[in-house]
């Protein structure tokens, strides 16, 4: 037979636990080992004694980071910085556990964090204190290891020269944009500039072939490697080395005109002896503006066998363009439609062209068959290359002769005041010269590169562009004082869109940037 509850069972009730006075303020309470109340045990006892109330937070002005050890770059109020913030409070441990922490918000220039931490400690059996304190960190500058060495002279160990023996810095400067936007500089020590190209500097070899593998995915090079004993023991056998990596960048640059003889490469059967160079990135990427065949060189080509430039843009000859018409039968590129450059853009017509020069003082007028035929329209202006006064002492002119051309098209022209209404700007590197050299001026070579970057959507991919200020007040008044040239311009000029501008970065008309146009960052080295 089961049993069965009765009604008139008590059951347990927490009524029935034994309950004591506080021997401090009378209170009722459950008793524990101190026979006090958590009142009183919380006005009594301390648990955030040994607990440090303000702690200095070493930070190198020069990069940025902040001494956890090692050197860690963190932003404001991350949870980066609020680890290393605790990691430096002492006093917490096993007994002191920490519960919570968290940033209270302090002026931006006070260097100062405050930081708001919540700590529990069992002070007698079953009886947990908590309590909640403010620790203050002082922010002190000291430089780290590497800022130290970008700041010495000869602290380097390795160095990446990259050269390009050319009349412009056009390549240095969008090989400076590339570095940027990868974040490929961020084991630099230093930069110098030179008249033919930069010097990077780098503490560990192994930094410096990296970086040196990186340019030569951007552009086309010739690595040569070299070193140069410093100092070494003889007794124990060690010797310490200077490693030098030298880049010569390739001669053939965007818009350029190249030469090419025959028999050159297996790749470049076919090709007529005067090519255009339309990009220029991993490979050489030739057209002929004639038929608008195009053909890729690999850097192992070129440099087997140089091409010999012709023409560049110092030669370039504005044109004004006064009739079209495209060819109906674009079959001559067909079977090479994979490599035909512009994405569709570009057909192959005979563009009646004049010189701007010439308007006014004769009626010379001239028929171009060129690859621009799809993107001209009468009342354009193109520039091109007058080949009739080319000189071509020292190579063989009996193959230049088969050119049956005598201008070639490159690109168009666009009429606008651009520099003036530009909404954005590029970042630019902090660059030191040898003592006694004055700095190069670059701008412009960085306007040309400007320009380039506004006329073409997938050059502006590799780079990051960022959105500028209102303009003052004194460049609008030069602007309404140019107003009646603006109207020239041309409706279809090319514009960056505000979607591509990054924020971020803070140009006031009233701060010029040193050394050029672009704006600076801060030295490289950040770890």
């Amino acid at each position: 037979m089961g049993m069965k509850r009765s009604f008139d069972e008590v059951l347990p009730s927490s009524h029935g636990i034994s309950s004591v006075l506080c021997c401090c303020c009378g209170t009722p309470m459950v008793p524990n080992q101190t026979m006090r109340c958590a009142q009183c045990l919380k006005s009594e006892v301390s648990i955030i004694d040994g607990i440090s109330r303000q702690v200095a937070l070493p930070r190198c002005r020069n990069c940025g980071r902040y001494s956890r050890p090692p050197w860690t770059k963190a932003e404001i109020e991350s949870r980066e910085l609020l680890g290393v913030c605790l990691k430096r409070i002492k006093g917490i441990g096993k007994d002191v556990r920490l519960v919570d922490a968290s940033f209270i918000w302090t002026e931006e220039h006070s260097m100062r964090i405050r930081v708001k931490i919540t700590v529990q400690k069992e002070v007698a059996a079953q009886s947990v204190l908590q309590q909640t304190m403010v620790v203050e960190f002082q922010i002190v500058n000291q430089q780290c290891e590497e800022c130290q060495k970008s700041f010495t002279p000869h602290a380097w160990n390795a160095v990446v020269q990259v050269r390009q023996k050319v009349p412009h810095r056009r390549t240095l400067i969008m090989l400076e944009q590339l570095i940027l936007k990868h974040d490929a500089h961020a084991k630099v020590l230093s930069l110098k500039q030179t008249p033919e190209g930069l010097d990077f500097h780098f503490a560990q070899r192994s930094h410096a072939q990296r970086f040196a593998d990186f340019v030569g995915s951007c552009v086309p090079q010739q690595v040569k490697n070299s070193k140069a004993l410093t100092s070494h023991d003889a007794s124990s056998n060690v010797y310490h080395y200077k490693y030098t990596i030298l880049c010569e960048l390739c001669l053939v640059c965007s818009d350029d005109i190249v030469y090419v003889p025959k028999g050159h490469s297996s790749r470049l059967n076919g090709a007529a002896p005067l090519l255009l160079c339309y990009k220029v990135s991993n490979a050489i990427r030739l057209v002929d503006p004639l038929t608008l065949r195009s053909w890729d060189v690999p850097p192992p080509d070129y440099f087997k066998r140089p091409f010999q430039t012709v023409c560049h843009r110092a030669h370039l000859t504005e044109f004004m363009v006064l009739n079209v018409e495209v060819l109906p039968d674009q079959q001559a590129a067909a079977a090479f439609r994979h490599h035909v450059p512009g994405r569709g853009k570009y057909a192959v017509g005979d563009v009646e062209v004049v010189r701007v020069q010439d308007l006014g003082v004769n009626d010379d007028r001239y028929i171009v068959r060129s690859h621009l035929a799809g993107l001209l329209r009468p009342g354009n202006h193109v520039l091109g290359y007058d080949l009739r006064s080319v000189n071509i002492s020292g190579l063989d002119s009996a193959g230049i002769e088969e050119q049956t051309a005598d201008f070639l098209l490159v690109k168009r022209q666009f009429k606008s005041k651009r520099s003036k209404r530009r909404a954005w700007e590029l970042k630019r590197m902090d660059k030191t010269v040898d003592v006694g050299e004055e700095a190069i001026n670059d701008d412009d070579d960085l306007e040309a590169v400007k320009k380039d970057l506004e006329e073409d959507p997938e050059l502006r991919k590799g780079v990051n562009m960022y959105r500028v200020e209102q303009q003052s007040a004194a460049r609008q008044t030069d602007a309404a004082a140019g107003e009646g040239e603006e109207d020239e311009e041309e409706d279809d000029s090319p514009e960056v869109p505000l979607a591509e501008l990054l924020e971020g970065l803070a140009l006031r008309d009233d701060d010029p940037p040193a050394g050029g146009a672009g704006a600076q960052v801060a030295p490289m080295a950040t770890g």
